[in-house]
């Protein structure tokens, strides 16, 4: 089989990475992200994403998974708000059921969200309190040229291939000196490179694992400079864990993860504590 160029930089000479779930990940030579062998299955995903998708993948539906993701838009906010970006009209793209959202809101954000899943935009604007949520992909939101201060992307760019329509889109969004962060899984990690096929990063949907490299080349290609980059150190308990090992069986680990859930006291499950299993971010300034 003759694998299709890296859709980040257009280098050759992949290597196959692993397969998961009939789906062949190969890293390229060049920038060292990781993306599928084949052009995505398009009717595949469509299914995937027609089913419920963020309740059934884990990211909404559930208290301990709602508290994380407010706690984690939080800490992200602060440190967005250290790079001065020029005001605080802010839009989610991707923002699932509208945790991010709702806690943007509460810090005296603007906050206005983009969600590509019908069901997933009208829970986001029901339980954030955010009315402006648009339901589509960002491409084609009726949104105001150069109308944001900020961005955000969290766990979004690795489910769209090619990625470089969507820079575009944000690049147009984003007024002159505002800021986008991604966060998003490092194909380079040391947690990629050690589970390989057990990497709980695998999915039919995730169909561009980015390098740091990588993605800082896409950024830069699409008119952004990179301003800081490092460990996604996210917010987790042990209850949102379990909750992910009963919906992930291929992930290292879940069975301890859960006995610990079965013993430990209800105070120590919703401790929060920072967490990364191979996760990165990058804040960009659109020049």
């Amino acid at each position: 089989m003759v694998e299709r160029a890296c859709p980040v930089c257009g280098g050759c000479e992949p290597r196959t990475f692993c397969e998961r779930d009939g789906v062949r990940f190969v890293r390229c030579g060049a920038c060292r992200s990781l993306y599928q062998a084949a052009e995505p299955d398009r009717a595949r995903l469509a299914e995937i994403y027609a089913r419920d998708y963020h309740r059934l993948r884990g990211h909404s539906g559930n208290p301990a998974i709602e508290a994380v993701k407010q706690a984690t838009m939080r800490a992200y906010l602060a440190r967005l708000e250290k790079l001065r970006p020029p005001g605080r009209r802010l839009l989610e793209a991707g923002c699932s059921a509208g945790a991010g959202l709702a806690a943007a809101a509460a810090a005296g954000w603007q906050a206005e969200g983009v969600e590509p899943a019908g069901d997933a935009a009208e829970i986001a604007r029901r339980r954030s309190g955010v009315r402006a949520v648009y339901q589509g992909r960002l491409e084609d939101a009726p949104l105001p040229a150069q109308g944001y201060d900020v961005i955000v992307l969290f766990d979004v760019i690795e489910h769209i291939d090619p990625p470089h329509g969507t820079l575009t889109a944000i690049h147009r969004l984003l007024r002159p000196g505002g800021l986008v962060l991604i966060v998003t899984p490092d194909a380079t990690s040391l947690s990629a490179r050690w589970f390989r096929s057990r990497w709980p990063h695998l999915f039919a949907e995730h169909v561009i694992l980015f390098s740091r490299g990588g993605l800082r080349r896409i950024l830069e290609a699409a008119g952004f400079r990179v301003e800081r980059q490092g460990f996604a150190w996210k917010r987790v308990n042990l209850d949102m864990l379990v909750h992910h090992a009963e919906i992930h069986p291929h992930v290292l680990s879940g069975s301890v993860i859960k006995m610990a859930g079965r013993i430990a006291p209800r105070f120590l499950r919703g401790a929060m504590v920072p967490f990364n299993i191979g996760e990165f971010y990058v804040a960009a300034r659109r020049i």
